[in-house]
C-alpha cells in the first residue's frame, strides 16, 4: 500500500476525539501555548488537532503550505526535529509568518502509517527560546508512539473492510454463478423432458430431432462447460495485457459470415474473457433482438476506447432497458447482459445502450488510462 491509497484514509470521530485530549495534555505538561497533530494535505499542511491552551495562534483546520516551514524538515527527515530559537537559526529565520504568529520554538516528531508512510507531525511551539530535557522529549516521543498505534488501527481496519467488500463481492458473483446454472441448465433440460415424453406418449420417433431437439442439448452442455470460466472471471486475478478486438471478432466472424461487418480498430486492455464478451453480444444480438445483420465500429480517441454494437432489431424491452442501464437496484433476468457488465467491470470499463433509428447500439467503453 503506497501513500496514495493511505491518504484517503478517513480518521475516525472517536479517535479525533482522544486525539484531542492527549495533545491538550501535552501543552499542559510541557508548558507551551501550541500543540498540534498536522496532517499532510500536499501541498498544504492542516491543524487537524489544536490544543485547547490559552494563548494558542493556530486554531483547528488551519492550513498552511508545506514547504519551508518546521514540519517539512521533520516530514522528510523522518525523526525528531527541533528548532529552539527560529530567530538564531539560518534556516528559519526569515521563514513567512514568523513576525506574526511569533512562534520561534519548535519540537515535532513525525507520524507513520504502518507502511511507512508519512501521516503528517506531532509538534509543540512556544514564543520564547526553549530547551526541553531528555525526559520532556521522551514524553512527547511516547505520545507520537501512542498516535501511531491508532494509525495502525486505522490501516487494519481499512484493510478488514477492504477484504469484507471482497468476499461479499465473490459472494454476490457466486449467487450469480449458480442462479445462471440453474435458469439455463433447469430450462433447457425441462424442455428437453418434455419433448422426449410427448413423442414417447405418441409411440414415435422425433423427425425434426435434430432441429427441436439438439439445440437445447447443446445449450445445456455449453452451460456445463463454461462452469470454469464464470468462476474464474469472478475469483481469478486480474491479469490484464494489450489485446486487439479486431483479431477476436474475426474469429467471431466466421461462424456469422456475412452477417457480421467490422471497421475500424482499436487497442484494449483486457484478458481471454474479451472473447466471451464479444461472443455474448454478438450472439444475443442474432438470438434476442432477430437482427439481420451486427455492424461493429471499433475506435480511440486520446481518453477512451470504444467498440461499438449496431444490431438492426427492434432493440431492448423497456424493462431491461430500466432493469439494466436505469435501475441499478432491480432484479436482473438476461442473464447475458449480467455477464458482459461484470467482464466490463473487471476491465474497469463501461457498457452503455441507447435505441437509434437502426436498432439496438451497445458501447463497450475502456478508459484511455487504463491501456
Amino acid at each position: 500500500m503506497n501513500e496514495k491509497i493511505v491518504e484517503h484514509f478517513k480518521v475516525p470521530e472517536s479517535i479525533i476525539e482522544k486525539w484531542q485530549r492527549l495533545i491538550d495534555a501535552l501543552a499542559r505538561l510541557l508548558n507551551v501555548p501550541t500543540a498540534l497533530i498536522m496532517k499532510i494535505e500536499l501541498p498544504y499542511l492542516r491543524a487537524l488537532i489544536s490544543s485547547n491552551t490559552k494563548g494558542n495562534a493556530i486554531p483547528s483546520n488551519y492550513k498552511e503550505e508545506i514547504y519551508g516551514k518546521y514540519c517539512e524538515e521533520t516530514i522528510q527527515s523522518k525523526k525528531l526535529h527541533e528548532v529552539p530559537n527560529a530567530l538564531k537559526d539560518p534556516n528559519y529565520k526569515n521563514k513567512p509568518g514568523l513576525e506574526s504568529n511569533k512562534l520561534i520554538f519548535y519540537l515535532g516528531f513525525p507520524l507513520e502509517w504502518p507502511t511507512g508512510d508519512v501521516f503528517g507531525t506531532i509538534c509543540i511551539l512556544d514564543k520564547k527560546e526553549r530547551y526541553l530535557s531528555q525526559e520532556q522529549k521522551d514524553v512527547m516521543r511516547e505520545m507520537k508512539v501512542s498516535v501511531d498505534a491508532h494509525l495502525e488501527l486505522i490501516y487494519k481496519n481499512e484493510l478488514l473492510k477492504k477484504a469484507q467488500q471482497k468476499i461479499k463481492y465473490q459472494r454476490d458473483n457466486l449467487r450469480l454463478l449458480n442462479s445462471t446454472i440453474q435458469h439455463d441448465i433447469a430450462n433447457n433440460l425441462t424442455y428437453i423432458k418434455g419433448f422426449l415424453e410427448l413423442k414417447q406418449s405418441n409411440s414415435e420417433l422425433p423427425k425434426d430431432f435434430s432441429t427441436e431437439f439438439l439445440p437445447y442439448l447443446q445449450n445445456s452442455i455449453e452451460s456445463i462447460n463454461n462452469i470454469k470460466k464464470l468462476e474464474d472471471l469472478f475469483t481469478k486475478k486480474k491479469t490484464l495485457r494489450e489485446m486487439q478486438p479486431k483479431k477476436v471478432i474475426q474469429k467471431i466472424k466466421n461462424k456469422y459470415s456475412k452477417n457480421l461487418k467490422v471497421k475500424g480498430s482499436c487497442t484494449v486492455k483486457a484478458d481471454e474473457f474479451l472473447n466471451l464478451l464479444l461472443k455474448e453480444l454478438i450472439r444475443n444480438a442474432f438470438k434476442h433482438t432477430n437482427t439481420p445483420k451486427v455492424e461493429l465500429l471499433l475506435s480511440e480517441n486520446e481518453t477512451q476506447s470504444i467498440i461499438e454494437i449496431q444490431d438492426f432489431g427492434p432493440g431492448l424491452p423497456d424493462e431491461i432497458v430500466i432493469s439494466y442501464f436505469k435501475d441499478n437496484n432491480s432484479q436482473r433476468e438476461l442473464k447475458g447482459l449480467t455477464l458482459v457488465q461484470k467482464i466490463m467491470k473487471r476491465y474497469d470499463g463501461i457498457i452503455t445502450y441507447e435505441r437509434n433509428s437502426k436498432g439496438a447500439l451497445f458501447k463497450l467503453i475502456w478508459p484511455k488510462t487504463s491501456i
